[in-house]
């Protein structure tokens, strides 16, 4: 138990450093795709972002060697896919970016729920979790058009070659209920997607912020306790 703990201690800054990577690429990199000389920056922040991403996996059950294992063959993939050098290198690093991301969404939840107080570094790991999420469903959606071209329509779509960047958008718009409309799905299969997302989106926001208030309010109950019986 004392093994499993030291596993799961959440101090450092791996949190810290994986939400300014993740806010970085995130928010970032958008603004450099339209100019070719500047996009490769918006790469390689986003190799930043999965390096940084393995570092605040735990290592409990060999889940960082894991991480690591996916982010190689992950890593070329995805740049074999930037310059068309493989023809199925697009599907298959957006089938990795989906299990390597799922990887860190069971990891980061694990971390959190074991946490016993409400420090900077849960608040890190609550926001990079959510971000996080909405990257799984990006790559699934990316994912779902590789198969099934069509599945998603609109006006962001056919204005872009790079579409990486606008279902990333498009799933943090379903994530948070936005649904500005600008891409919707056109075949079930993508509709249902998108009514998971908004459920999970739903659901992590009600639980996760009461779960912080309820963990903050106990710890400070027991705090004043503790100082009242002493």
């Amino acid at each position: 138990m004392a093994e499993q703990n030291k596993k799961l201690n959440m101090k450092g800054p791996q949190f810290r450093n994986l939400l300014f990577f993740l806010l970085l690429y995130i928010v970032g990199s958008p603004f450099l795709e339209p100019y070719p000389s500047l996009s490769v920056f918006a790469h390689i922040s986003l190799s930043m972002l999965l390096f940084a991403a393995v570092y605040a996996v735990n290592r409990q059950n060999h889940q960082r060697s894991v991480a690591i294992a996916l982010l190689l063959p992950l890593m070329v993939l995805y740049w074999l896919g930037i310059y068309d050098i493989v023809s199925f290198s697009r599907f298959g690093a957006n089938l990795l970016f989906a299990v390597f991301y799922g990887l860190l969404v069971y990891s980061f939840t694990v971390q959190i729920t074991h946490a016993q107080r409400v420090s900077t570094n849960v608040l890190f790991a609550t926001l990079s979790l959510y971000l996080i999420i909405g990257l799984f469903w990006g790559s699934l959606y990316a994912m779902l058009e590789n198969v099934s071209p069509g599945a998603y329509g609109g006006t962001l779509l056919e204005n872009t070659q790079n579409t990486f960047h606008v279902f990333n958008y498009f799933s943090f718009v379903t994530l948070t209920t936005l649904g500005y409309g600008d891409i919707t799905p056109q075949t079930a299969g993508a509709s249902s997607l998108c009514q998971m997302e908004a459920i999970v989106g739903q659901f992590y926001t009600a639980v996760v912020v009461a779960w912080l208030v309820g963990m903050h309010v106990s710890n400070k109950h027991n705090k004043d306790f503790s100082g009242a019986i002493e």
